[in-house]
């Protein structure tokens, strides 16, 4: 069905040669290709081209794809799901044969996969169509044209030419044993990614856990000479994992390979910068190589060109200049076409929802550890509107301006003051200022005077108990109108910085 030299299963059902499987603290360099919640990559390879997708989990439009040449400059395309769905969309593959593109995804809230396509990477795509998959389950074929369904039940379903149907019954195979000294979140075993090379099958498996503690996830390797195996385990075993709390990223895992177009190849992975939980899981890549005897393994030096940061063309401020949104806008829950409206350089927005976490804000990711946002609100109505800081419905902190000329705190998942100042400013227009500083916040209204600040500050790290990214964003509650002038989000950290504290990290947990 699909010819392409990536395919994805999953399966962590490997033959174990010999009693123990060794682990070797071998930490790896991985650099960020996308900060923020650019989680569960699938990359296709198509000529001198380069194409990623990404779950999109509760936001939409969903699975955004992106574009390269060399791995290192990253221009977003478009979304793939535009129309309502059911929500938490993960994404399992990327793949391209003779009729086109085709992308396969799972949705975790109903348990089931399904899969779209296109003749154009930059679609229109098609309505997705079920599968009859699990939400992680997923197709492999042999060159011979045999057809394997992958799933995360410990199975290998043998499947009919052209179809989804089971040819036969599972085949069980022995499970992978993780060590008991390894401090993980569960065993998890998730989205493996295969790489046909040489007369081998390379099986990559994700294990361990996201969300767990800061060594939880990781990536393990096997390969075989057919999808029923027998599978050899990589003796370099965790290819890639975080070791240490005290290494740059947390929880690396979920990860592909690619050959790059220098003849380089590499992991693309995803995982959560160190302290930053609130900044979501980035896209990351790392150098691999491949050993005599035909294993891979993370290199332990980086290939000349990537001597600075990755560069990503995605705007972060709007204008609100043109007729259709920008693409750095998502909004939670779904994408509603009659909510908005764009022109004479505003953005209209309807209001949704009792509260700002209900709203169904519109939103975007942050890809900074330090970073300060502003906007320009007018409100009509009886509803509220405003600026926030929004992590899911029960966790978010902002402020908001009514038609009585009110700012009121926004507030819900963080501490709770007995006095917070909310201040009656006599008009329905406000602009308003977030800064997040390194995770400690601080909110501000412009008056006639200048700046004011709207205390008290907070502080917004958390931790496992709430792991979901911190993403900027406007609202309105139900009742409300709000037009918005202008939005501008002001890195307060340069990328070369940042890669420049990457680089001394690196250098810290080097031998």
């Amino acid at each position: 069905m699909f010819k392409h030299s990536l395919i994805p299963v999953l399966l962590l059902l490997l033959r174990v040669p010999g009693d123990s499987v060794g682990f070797q603290p071998r930490p790896t360099t991985a650099r960020p290709l996308m900060m923020g919640e650019w989680a569960d990559i699938a990359i296709l390879r198509d000529g001198s081209d380069y194409y990623l997708a990404q779950s999109s989990g509760d936001y939409y439009p969903g699975i955004p794809i992106w574009h390269s040449k060399n791995l290192r400059d990253w221009k977003l395309l478009t979304y793939a799901v535009w129309n309502p769905q059911p929500h938490n969309l993960w994404v399992t593959d990327l793949a391209k044969d003779a009729s086109g593109f085709h992308l396969q995804y799972g949705i975790a809230s109903t348990g089931g996969g399904h899969i779209l396509s296109a003749r154009s990477i930059l679609g229109p795509w098609s309505d997705p169509k079920p599968t009859g998959l699990p939400p992680d389950g997923v197709l492999a074929e042999s060159s011979s044209g045999e057809r394997f369904l992958f799933s995360s039940g410990y199975r290998i379903v043998p499947l009919k030419p052209g179809s989804f149907e089971a040819a036969g019954p599972a085949l069980d195979q022995p499970k992978w044993p993780v060590p008991e000294d390894l401090a993980i979140e569960c065993l998890c075993p998730e989205a493996p990614k295969v790489l046909m090379k040489d007369g081998w099958w390379h099986l990559l498996m994700a294990a361990g856990g996201t969300f767990g503690p800061s060594t939880s996830h990781m990536v393990l390797s096997a390969r075989a000479k057919h999808p029923e195996g027998p599978w050899e385990l990589s003796p370099y075993n965790p290819v890639t994992r975080t070791f240490s709390r005290h290494e740059p990223w947390w929880s690396k895992g979920h990860a592909q390979l690619i050959d790059g177009p220098d003849g380089n190849w590499f992991l693309i992975e995803h995982g959560i910068l160190k302290d930053f939980r609130s900044l979501g899981r980035a896209t990351l890549i790392e150098p691999v190589e491949w050993t005599p005897d035909g294993w891979f393994r993370v290199k332990e030096s980086w290939p000349k060109g990537w001597e600075g940061p990755a560069r990503v063309d995605l705007p972060f401020s709007d204008e609100f200049e043109g007729d259709a949104l920008g693409l750095q806008w998502q909004f939670h829950k779904r994408f509603d076409r009659s909510r908005f409206e764009l022109g004479g350089g505003k953005l209209l927005l309807a209001g949704r929802g009792a509260d700002a976490g209900s709203s169904e804000p519109l939103t975007i990711q942050a890809r900074h550890r330090a970073y300060q946002i502003e906007a320009d609100i007018r409100v009509e109505g009886t509803g509220r509107a405003g600026l926030m800081l929004f992590r899911r419905p029960g966790s978010y902190l902002g402020y908001s301006i009514s038609a009585d000329g009110v700012l009121r705190r926004e507030l819900a998942g963080h501490q709770k003051y007995r006095r917070q100042y909310e201040p009656k400013i006599g008009t329905a227009r406000v602009t308003l200022r977030i800064v997040n500083d390194w995770q400690d916040v601080r909110f501000y209204y412009r008056s006639e005077d200048g700046w004011k600040i709207l205390q008290p500050g907070m502080e917004v790290s958390h931790g496992v108990s709430d792991p979901w990214n911190l993403r900027p964003a406007l609202f309105a509650t139900e009742g409300a109108r709000a037009a918005v002038e202008s939005f501008r989000y002001t890195p307060l950290e340069t990328d070369e910085q940042f890669h420049r504290w990457l680089l001394k990290q690196a250098e810290r947990q080097a031998p």
